[in-house]
């Protein structure tokens, strides 16, 4: 199995989430723990923060989309940043780039939200 870690933290009403390593079917229980953690304190507007992810899987890919209605029906949503071209090739190779906003870093993410 190989190595993941998850933190996360609220910036002005924008949660930020920095998955590290793989993500897949092994440890998405846990990512997915988070972003409810999240909602549950009425936060919707969600940047994942991929620096440091190497990879995910169709198990997180669908924890992230399983969310999104709910959050955008609350006025918020999930953008993606700092994405990886390995990773980025994976929601692209699913359709996912049509449904999320890739910004390039943490600060134009979080931008985006004003």
């Amino acid at each position: 199995m190989k190595h993941f870690q998850l933190r996360s933290r609220i910036l002005d009403k924008v949660a930020v989430i920095y998955p590290r390593g793989h993500l897949d079917a092994h440890n998405v229980e846990r990512f997915e723990q988070e972003i409810r953690r999240i909602m549950e304190t009425r936060v919707m507007r969600i940047v994942i923060n991929c620096e440091n992810l190497d990879y995910i899987s169709s198990a997180g890919m669908g924890v992230i989309m399983g969310y999104l209605d709910e959050i955008r029906e609350n006025a918020g949503d999930i953008k993606l940043c700092c994405v990886k071209n390995q990773v980025y090739d994976i929601f692209d190779l699913v359709g996912f780039t049509d449904v999320y906003d890739f910004l390039k870093d943490e600060e134009t993410a979080i931008q985006a939200f004003a």
